[in-house]
């Protein structure tokens, strides 16, 4: 009986688990951290690729966004299939049962010897073992939740990189009516003999200059979707949804960040991933030393039959490390430990400079934006609206006005701008709040 329980003991530990079992946890501590319930189901699933198909007729914003990266995503599938890479290591393997058949004969007389010898030095470092594969089960969680994370987090930057580039586009338009406007004006006072050569190059190269900003600003759009559509693992006629919404004004006080770095610290997700592989590294390394002193130990019975006379007995294989003292898997597991413990160092260096950097981002956006819009958009509007009074009393030229207009929408660009660099930014503070770290700091030009 005890030999029975001992059998399913060791059966049911050299069963690997389940995905469902390996990825519920992921589950848990995504919609925790996101705040809201996170269905990390794939397009696979039919009512998934539905869901997704019916959602692209109708105009996205950033939250439907997000929900078809996380169901499409080829990257995330991949982390999520690490989860079973490293879930295996949970499967407690003894390796095969060796048998051995000799025969002898001569002399008159025959002996046949078997013997069957089972490898037991992997249950004595089972411990070791179980561990170091827990603690990288742990990783591979830790690393899932943060690729879905980091995935929305970039989605979430992204989508406002569109709504900015569509903002962009229409005050893009703006300027060129009034350059057009201008050029044509001109063109009319040339043709009445009123103005001279230069003032209409003039005006006709503003029009075209312009006129490449708007171009400008329509291929920035379909570059910004492109990124999307990466993004949201979108092919072929899936591509052709549009966007809704545009970026939010700045509210009226600014961001408190102050602790955002101790936050961002004690989330992390690469923080506890990295601190589990330097446990499971040193498990391994610990495994390896064993196995410099005893590379093998066997247990097992033998059974020999001498002229039919049959001897049974126990039979012991020890590994003598004479000449072979395992340097090599030494080596590897010291080599191992070395490099996780060091990545986990770079990690939180990178981790802290990162929080700075989006602190600094986020208040100095959050700085210009507000100035823009409590400032200098109320002095560019007073500027276009006392330019049209003098020039309905006829004391300011047509050009005035429409230069002033010009100028507002200078102005809106560089809110819009602004706008889409604080967002961004407080998209990357709530990713540090949520346990990971992205570059929200690029800079585009719209």
């Amino acid at each position: 009986m005890i030999v029975l329980r001992i059998l399913l003991v060791l059966a049911i530990a050299g069963c690997a688990p389940s995905r469902s079992w390996l990825q519920r946890p992921v589950d848990a501590e995504l919609a925790r951290r996101l705040g809201r319930d996170a269905d990390l189901r794939s397009t696979e699933d039919p009512r998934v690729a539905a869901a997704i198909a019916l959602r692209l007729t109708r105009p996205l914003d950033a939250e439907g966004a997000v929900r078809i990266a996380l169901a499409n995503s080829a990257r995330l599938r991949a982390a999520l299939d690490e989860l079973g890479v490293a879930g295996g290591g949970l499967a407690l393997t003894l390796g095969p049962t060796e048998l051995e058949l000799a025969h002898r004969h001569g002399g008159g007389g025959n002996e046949l010897e078997v013997s069957a010898v089972q490898d037991i030095l992997t249950v004595i470092t089972a411990g070791r073992r179980r561990a170091a594969a827990r603690a990288e089960l742990s990783a591979a969680r830790a690393t899932a939740t943060a690729t879905a994370l980091r995935l929305a987090a970039r989605v979430e930057i992204a989508f406002h990189d569109l709504l900015a580039a569509q903002q962009e586009l229409e005050l893009r338009g703006t300027a060129f009516d009034a350059a057009d406007a201008a050029a044509i004006l001109r063109e009319r006072m040339h043709a009445a003999g009123n103005a001279s050569d230069l003032a209409r190059a003039r005006d006709r190269d503003a029009r075209e200059q312009a006129r490449i900003e708007v171009a400008r600003a329509e291929a920035a759009i379909e570059a910004r979707r492109e990124e999307l559509n990466a993004l949201l693992g979108l092919t072929g006629e899936q591509t052709k949804w549009s966007a809704s919404g545009r970026l939010p004004d700045v509210p009226a006080t600014a961001p408190s960040l102050d602790g955002l770095e101790a936050a961002a610290v004690t989330a992390n997700l690469e923080l506890a991933a990295g601190r589990a592989r330097v446990d499971a590294a040193a498990n391994q390394a610990a495994d390896q030393r064993l196995r410099t002193f005893l590379p093998r130990l066997g247990l097992g019975v033998s059974a020999v039959d001498h002229n039919h006379i049959l001897q049974v007995g126990p039979v012991i294989q020890l590994g003598i490390p004479l000449l072979d003292w395992n340097t090599g898997g030494r080596a590897r597991a010291r080599a191992e430990l070395s490099r996780v413990q060091h990545e986990l160092t770079a990690v939180a260096v990178e981790l802290r400079a990162g929080a700075r950097l989006a602190r600094i981002a986020a208040l100095a956006a959050y700085g210009e934006a507000r100035h823009l819009h409590d400032v200098v958009l109320p002095l560019r509007q007073q500027i276009v609206d006392e330019t049209l009074k003098h020039y309905n009393a006829m004391d300011a030229d047509p050009f005035a006005l429409i230069l002033s207009r010009r100028d507002l929408a200078d102005a809106g660009h560089q809110y819009v701008d602004a706008l889409r660099r604080y967002a961004n930014a407080i998209s990357a503070v709530s990713a540090l709040e949520r346990g990971v770290l992205v570059d929200a700091a690029a800079d585009r030009s719209h």
